[in-house]
């Protein structure tokens, strides 16, 4: 009798959890994706990204019971307030003139972090603090270096992203921080399915790091527009960009396939996804692959090949290159290229240069974000924005809008926002010049001689999403599929990172001087000490 009491009781609990677990299931869903494109000069872009929904009415801070959502990222969201979130780690430096857009949202060298963070002022400072400590134990980085005077609070740059304008706004730059596997490895668990099933078996880290370009990061946002009833949905993203040289593993330039790429296969589906896609982007001549695709659709002058993991399992691609052929080299390249440099020379001051070109027949209107740590004492009067155009002389150009945060010592950067408009087909330089502060001894690098390394400044414009793909970024063609999303897409450019070399000390003084005294004072101690214990006897 107690037997089947316990059997009964057993079965109802199963029922109950059964149906929980559907619920639970209703409210979060999970996609994966791979996108392989082949690039002009023989190397290979691999684009993952892993998106994760959740209802926000599901949530209740801590005691929220997580199924998909990484539960660390989910209380450290809850704890700090945070209602916006971008990470990213970034190693090389992505070629545009060859490969075109870059796939993801961040192609700056180093580190980065921007959040919305609820609260006051000083609570927002509190919880920044905290915000940044708690990642860095997450993804086992240095973002606890992180504070007041590497932290700026954009407003134009990123205004037309998230869904919290409202809320404060800050970000912060390590741009001497490395991307290694200490990274990789807590990035991969968050996923649902790690690297056990789904396009997750791919990630072997031994390939992703023997590369020439290599993006990782997360985001959390709210969005509302993935659903039919139009409630708010908080979306956590992960995403990971690389190009790599077959030629760097041994493969033939004419053949070789997605397993001998990565050195690992794919299997079955992730089992909780409910999308798993493979896109891979060809020219539509030279080049074919094996086994048959589930769909082929035209974007700009590729064609995708989609391949669908769910309805089948997909163990390997195969690409073949016909005699002589190679990947086209793009023919659109992107709206907007930006670059910057460091000019002068000395110890005492110097400048920078920054060139912004538009290709395009048509104005564009950018904004311009550029920060300065606080020993680069910039002056702004001495900003200067001329804009070359085709077959004209230069005209000078004048911001519609600009901010300017001047720099504390030691307690927060410089920073400088533009909103320009480009006149088409032009090249615009601006340029200004700063003076070289003085730092302690204990606060240069071990490194000192070899610089400082300056983060990139940004250059953020939008696109149409309604006009042909061939002239947009990854990331804009997938906003572009989602109904009722705005039809405009935020693009924005990294420059390359800087050296600014200071002022350094003589590190090695007190070395000498230590050696010397000591020098002096043995040979000074050796021959006292022998004149007054020495016996002088006449023979």
């Amino acid at each position: 009798m107690h037997v089947l009491r316990i059997a009964a009781l057993v079965a109802a609990c199963s029922v109950v959890v059964d149906a929980a677990v559907k619920v639970l299931r209703s409210e979060e869903s999970f996609v994966e994706e791979l996108v392989v494109k082949p690039l002009a000069d023989g190397k290979v872009l691999l684009h993952f990204e892993f998106t994760m929904y959740e209802a926000v009415a599901a949530r209740n801070g801590s005691l929220h019971s997580y199924h998909l959502l990484p539960r660390q990222i989910g209380e450290i969201a809850w704890r700090y307030g945070v209602s916006e979130l971008r990470l990213a780690f970034t190693q090389g430096s992505w070629r545009e003139s060859r490969w075109g857009y870059a796939p993801a949202v961040s192609q700056g060298g180093g580190a980065e972090i921007l959040a919305r963070i609820e609260g006051s002022v000083d609570t927002a400072a509190h919880r920044w603090t905290g915000l940044a400590n708690a990642l860095s134990g997450v993804f086992c980085a240095s973002l606890n270096f992180v504070g007041g005077e590497n932290t700026d609070f954009p407003r134009m740059t990123f205004a037309s992203e998230g869904s919290s304008n409202s809320n404060t706004l800050r970000r912060g730059y390590l741009p001497r921080e490395n991307v290694c596997t200490e990274n990789l490895t807590p990035w991969i668990k968050q996923l649902p399915c790690q690297s056990k099933s789904g396009i997750g078996m791919l990630l072997n880290p031994h390939r992703l790091y023997n590369m020439h370009f290599h993006t990782m990061g997360v985001s959390l946002d709210s969005v509302t527009d993935v659903t039919e009833s139009g409630n708010p949905v908080l979306r956590y993203k992960q995403q990971l960009s690389v190009v790599l040289d077959p030629h760097a593993f041994g493969l033939r330039n004419s053949s070789w396939s997605l397993s001998e790429l990565m050195d690992r296969r794919l299997g079955v589906a992730c089992p909780v996804a409910s999308q798993s896609t493979i896109r891979v982007a060809l020219p539509e001549v030279g080049l074919r692959i094996t086994p048959k695709p589930d769909s082929i659709s035209k974007v700009g002058e590729r064609l995708v090949h989609t391949f669908d993991m769910q309805r089948r399992n997909i163990e390997d691609i195969g690409f073949t290159f016909e005699p002589g052929a190679i990947p086209a080299r793009e023919n659109t390249l992107p709206a907007v290229a930006a670059h910057r440099y460091v000019t002068g020379h000395g110890g005492s001051s110097g400048g920078v240069e920054s060139i912004i070109v538009n290709r395009r027949a048509v104005p564009i209107t950018v904004t311009y974000l550029d920060t300065l740590p606080w020993y680069l004492r910039v002056y702004s009067h001495t900003l200067v924005i001329n804009s070359e155009l085709e077959g004209a002389a230069a005209v000078v150009l004048k911001p519609s809008r600009a901010i300017f945060t001047p720099a504390i010592d030691r307690g927060r950067p410089s920073s400088m926002e533009l909103e320009l408009e480009l006149p088409p087909n032009s090249r615009t330089v601006l340029r200004y010049d700063f003076d070289k502060g003085f730092l302690r001894y204990t606060e240069h690098p071990p490194d000192a001689n070899r610089g400082f390394n300056i983060a990139p400044a940004i250059v953020s414009y939008k696109l149409s999403t309604t006009n042909s793909t061939a002239d947009q970024p990854l990331f804009c063609i997938a906003d572009a599929a989602v109904p009722q999303k705005n039809k405009e897409c935020t693009v924005h450019v990294y420059t390359e990172l800087f050296l600014a070399s200071l002022p350094t000390p003589d590190f090695s003084m007190p070395y000498n001087v230590v050696s010397i005294s000591c020098t002096i004072l043995a040979l000074f101690f050796g021959r006292v000490f022998n004149l007054l214990t020495r016996d002088f006897v006449v023979l």
